[in-house]
């Protein structure tokens, strides 16, 4: 008898090998909500808008 070597685990730890890299969204979000906070405070943009930016985008809770 032959005995079949292939199966459906091919790895050799028994781990999955991962296909898609995961974004953290979380941070990036942050990261656009700093900048325009400090763009607000440095004068380069109005803070009205700056506000209307924050609460428009979707960044008023992060």
């Amino acid at each position: 008898m032959i005995k079949n070597n292939k199966g459906r685990n091919r790895c050799k730890n028994g781990t999955v090998p991962k296909t898609s890299t995961v974004r953290d969204s979380t941070s990036l979000r942050i990261a656009i909500k700093s900048v325009i906070v400090r763009l607000a405070v440095w004068g380069v943009i109005p803070a009205g808008f700056a506000i209307w930016l924050i609460q428009c985008g979707g960044l008023k809770n992060v």
